[in-house]
């Protein structure tokens, strides 16, 4: 095991072994609730329990930026944001484009302004990267570069929950991931001294805020009257935030070198 992986792993267990996690997850077990919760409390207590993991996340970026990361970590680290906008931007959109006609049009609004939002984040995040590299970016070759060595990203869950096909898993990863992203981007806004990095994450977690609110309205709509559901909900959620806490984790290993 190299260098990194070991403190990755450290990172990792850490976190798993946090208390307030460990309680997130045992109060999450679908088989200790006592009673069905209307839609908006369901969707509360979610929110509720997803506290340990965006505290979490937001420490592991200030300890990322206060270790001073060279110029080369900066890049590598934009890298993977940049193709994690533009593979948000492919999926949602991907979402409008197969949307039934029976979907309410509020609904596919709502969808359209979050794809429009990932690719104006894709176009942002690029300028990051020319921002601290001095260069225009190719992206094609980015994206190659990214393909070859690829970085832990929150986009990869969208496939692993199959959220094409399950309206429940996307409204619970816009609610948890993007709720996540809000607040990781926000810490980040704060903690970075370079206000030209600051100022656009400052605006993209403003709108990742707007995508997990958009996750909130439609699991309030799937759980209302449904005990099932909400049980099915909850399993996949707690699974869901272990793995964006392994990605976070992955994401920020550098800081403690």
């Amino acid at each position: 095991m190299n260098k990194q992986s070991k403190v990755t792993t450290v990172i990792i267990s850490n976190f798993l072994n946090n208390s307030v996690i460990e309680n997130i997850s045992d109060n999450l077990n679908p088989t200790e609730l006592n009673s069905m919760l209307s839609g908006k409390e369901f969707v509360a207590q979610i929110k509720e329990e997803n506290a340990g993991l965006f505290a979490e996340s937001r420490s592991n970026v200030r300890r990322f930026f206060a270790s001073n990361p060279s110029k080369e970590s900066m890049i590598e680290h934009f890298r993977g944001r940049m193709v994690n906008e533009a593979q948000n931007m492919y999926a949602i959109s991907a979402e409008v484009a197969a949307a039934p006609a029976s979907m309410p049009v509020s609904e596919l609004e709502l969808l359209t302004k979050q794809a429009h939002d990932e690719a104006k984040h894709f176009r942002m995040v690029k300028e990051v990267l020319e921002h601290i590299s001095g260069e225009a970016v190719d992206v094609e070759a980015l994206f190659a570069a990214e393909s070859a060595a690829p970085q832990a990203k929150g986009a990869s869950l969208l496939e692993k929950y199959e959220a094409s096909e399950d309206a429940a898993a996307l409204a619970a990863y816009q609610l948890v991931a993007e709720g996540r992203a809000e607040a990781v981007w926000s810490e980040m806004a704060e903690c970075v001294e370079d206000s030209f990095i600051a100022d656009r994450y400052a605006a993209i977690a403003k709108d990742e805020g707007f995508h997990s609110s958009i996750g909130a309205r439609k699991l309030a709509e799937l759980a209302e009257g449904a005990a099932e559901v909400q049980e099915r909900i909850f399993a996949l959620v707690a699974q869901m935030r272990a793995d964006l806490a392994e990605i976070s984790a992955k994401n920020t290993a550098i800081a403690v070198y």
